[in-house]
């Protein structure tokens, strides 16, 4: 089996696994693009998954380099907005794999039942505009079964995400979508400055 094709990142120079990274590109126009899933096309730059980096290669003017002048000096507010989005939209792709693969448990009363059984979820997701009343007792039993809680979107959007209208609280079983969830709220929070 083949090593894992390595990367220097623009900011600190650390060497990393190329999937550890952030990839950038250009686009026609001249713009530094974030892709975050690595699937744009044309040669790539890389940063660590750490705003402080992204901050010091747009500073240093490490992006003109590593594109040879062929790009544009990148903006970091730019940069970093689209990376939030995008880690939000993987957020919610994965949710809707989760939901596919019968791995949710949705609605707050039947996620409130699962949480009565040690180990049967291992991530639950609120509404930002959940009740207060509701949003206290879930988060409270979650703490207690030490089970990962996060409030990431409103009701609505949640709700697309799973094929209903609105839903306020989604819980996860174990597994890999449930663990590749987590991953993806807490690189968000770290690259956002929540956590």
């Amino acid at each position: 089996m083949g090593a894992h094709p390595q990367r220097t990142c623009l900011g600190c120079r650390s060497t990393l696994q190329k999937d550890e990274l952030i990839r950038y590109t250009v686009s026609p126009q001249g713009d530094v693009l974030a892709d975050y899933r690595q699937k744009l096309p044309g040669r790539g730059a890389y940063t660590c998954i750490d705003p402080n980096c992204l901050a010091d290669a747009v500073k240093r003017g490490q992006f003109e380099r590593a594109f040879r002048g062929r790009c544009r000096r990148p903006e970091f507010d730019v940069l970093r907005s689209s990376l939030l989005s995008q880690f939000a939209g993987r957020t919610l792709n994965l949710l809707g794999m989760a939901r596919k693969a019968g791995q949710i448990v949705s609605g707050s009363n039947q996620v409130l039942v699962a949480l009565n059984r040690a180990g049967e979820l291992t991530v639950i997701l609120l509404a930002r505009d959940i009740s207060a009343g509701v949003a206290e007792k879930v988060e409270t039993k979650a703490a207690h079964r030490q089970v990962f809680c996060r409030r990431i979107a409103e009701k609505s959007i949640l709700g697309q995400s799973v094929g209903r209208e609105e839903r306020s609280v989604i819980g996860l079983r174990p597994g890999p979508l449930a663990d590749a969830l987590k991953k993806e709220i807490i690189r968000y929070e770290e690259f956002a400055g929540e956590h």
